[in-house]
């Protein structure tokens, strides 16, 4: 793609107290051009790329929809938070357009949960057909590695929160806090950006040596 790109996975959205239903959507833009896909968008066996026209400040928009199509929250990464080549996996905080005065903790704030690589139109002149297919299967696989292993974190945290509650409901122990013992663990594949738009924190990204600039 001339003038560069980003290659994008939405993973997972999360709403406290709202059930997105058994389809959600979302719809991934940059500039005019726009991406709509299921979440987590690995459903549709294939990456989303958005080119950056040779945008000098492309920004990715992500917005979130429940399965009845109602707007849950929208996602803003500037590109120039991302590190050309390296793949990005981090949970975002969405804006989901409520002006409330308090800051919401972590737990009760509405995120996305997204995998994204840039790549530079540098980088994108000097690839081969070849190359870039390869990249895109990396990409790929990549996601439906995190997707795999946030799923089975789910299952350990469901597991273990009904284990839990068996050895308090057979054994009550004065010591013991239901809140520490049964709360599901907040998936921590990344680091956590607590607004909308920043760039991530204390995010884990990925080099991929194989396809160094």
């Amino acid at each position: 793609m001339e003038g560069g790109y980003v290659l994008v996975h939405v993973l997972e959205t999360v709403v406290p107290g709202t059930d997105l239903g058994d389809e959600p959507v979302c719809e991934i833009t940059i500039g005019d051009s726009a991406v709509q896909c299921p979440v987590p968008s690995t459903l549709q066996s294939d990456n989303v790329a958005l080119p950056t026209c040779g945008d000098p400040e492309p920004v990715v928009h992500v917005r979130a929809f429940s399965s009845q199509r109602q707007d849950v929250g929208l996602v803003v990464v500037p590109v120039s938070t991302l590190v050309p080549l390296e793949v990005w996996n981090v949970w975002y905080a969405m804006d989901d357009g409520l002006d409330e005065a308090e800051e919401k903790p972590p737990e009760e704030t509405p995120k996305m949960h997204l995998l994204l690589q840039y790549v530079s139109p540098e980088a994108a002149a000097q690839e081969s057909a070849q190359l870039r297919e390869m990249r895109s299967q990396d990409f790929l696989l990549r996601a439906l590695q995190q997707l795999n292993a946030s799923l089975e974190a789910k299952v350990l945290g469901h597991q273990g929160g009904v284990q839990q509650s068996a050895v308090h409901s057979a054994a009550p122990s004065p010591s013991y806090s239901a809140a520490s013992g049964l709360a599901p663990p907040l998936p921590s594949l990344t680091g956590y950006s607590p607004a909308a738009g920043t760039s991530p924190t204390a995010a884990v990204s990925y080099p991929n040596p194989g396809f160094g600039a």
